[in-house]
């Protein structure tokens, strides 16, 4: 069973529920064409995005007499059309509002990064799954979690890496749970991004999914001239003193927290499991010089 995509499935179903248009005399037969898929996913100890909760809280095990009658009478199905609405736009509120946050403090991560080191090393890769083995969330964060530790642990690949960041999602052209990673090394110590990306890629391939996770090397040479081409190149190496490298760095790292990918957020989650994640800025020696990123130029400040 795909739980991603089941997820997905009641999402679009409820949300299709919501609308005015919606005739509530067909919800039942809807519902239930789901029912057996959504019985086999749910999990009581994960936490569930609003319409797949509402759905969830449907199923026979779990209704009470009231919330029956959304399936026998128009008023307690309008009234309860108007709670998912409520309830989904908040959601969606606060996810938007959580990634300008997160948009805010990535930016401060990567002015410290810049003016820490001369040369950084950015190293991205996309990490999901194949179509037929699709995990759990609760599986999909362990693997996670692996990778986070040995990324923290800095051995073998990740020897002189001074930053990472990471966006959790699901949705999107694979439709399941995946992972979009940068790393960031220190670029006076590592060269060959494109190694280093495919070894964090079969990483996860071979060790932390067992032959079940795919992955895209952002770093290879085809998709890197795109970009560059463009001039839009913002990962590989960059120089502190070369300012349309580091602007598009930034644009490169701004991606993992855009306040503009509403949709792919987890509609499943295990209690603490963060979406997004990023190192810590260490602290650093008083210098009279600094620099700071302030639409997209960097200024000094002394």
């Amino acid at each position: 069973m795909n739980e991603a995509q089941t997820l997905l499935e009641i999402e679009n179903f409820m949300l299709k529920a919501t609308k005015r248009t919606y005739c509530w005399t067909y919800f039942k037969a809807d519902y239930d064409e789901l029912k057996r898929a959504a019985e086999a996913v749910y999990d009581p100890k994960c936490e569930y995005s609003p319409l797949v909760q509402a759905y969830f809280k449907l199923l026979p095990e779990h209704t009470s007499f009231e919330n029956l009658e959304v399936f026998k009478d128009s008023r307690a199905f309008r009234c309860f059309q108007n709670e998912l609405i409520e309830e989904h736009e908040y959601f969606l509120d606060k996810f938007s509002s959580n990634n300008r946050r997160n948009r805010n403090h990535l930016k401060a991560y990567f002015n410290d990064l810049v003016e820490s080191h001369r040369k950084l090393l950015l190293v991205r890769v996309d990490l999901s799954y194949r179509f037929n083995d699709q995990p759990s969330i609760k599986q999909f964060e362990r693997d996670v979690n692996k990778l986070v530790r040995r990324i923290q642990d800095k051995d073998t690949i990740f020897k002189d890496q001074v930053g990472y960041v990471y966006r959790l999602e699901q949705g999107g052209k694979s439709r399941g749970y995946h992972c979009h990673l940068l790393v960031i090394y220190n670029g006076s110590l590592r060269v060959r991004d494109d190694y280093l990306a495919q070894s964090i890629g079969e990483l996860w391939l071979e060790k932390i999914t067992k032959e079940d996770g795919i992955f895209f090397n952002c770093n290879q040479a085809s998709h890197k001239k795109y970009y560059k081409d463009l001039d839009q190149l913002g990962i590989g190496m960059i120089e502190r003193r070369n300012l349309k490298e580091v602007e598009n760095a930034w644009l490169a790292i701004s991606y993992l927290a855009d306040p503009q990918k509403d949709k792919q957020y987890l509609r499943a989650s295990v209690q603490g499991m963060r979406q997004f994640s990023k190192g810590q800025s260490k602290p650093r020696a008083k210098s009279g010089r600094r620099l700071i990123l302030k639409n997209h130029r960097y200024i000094s400040l002394t």
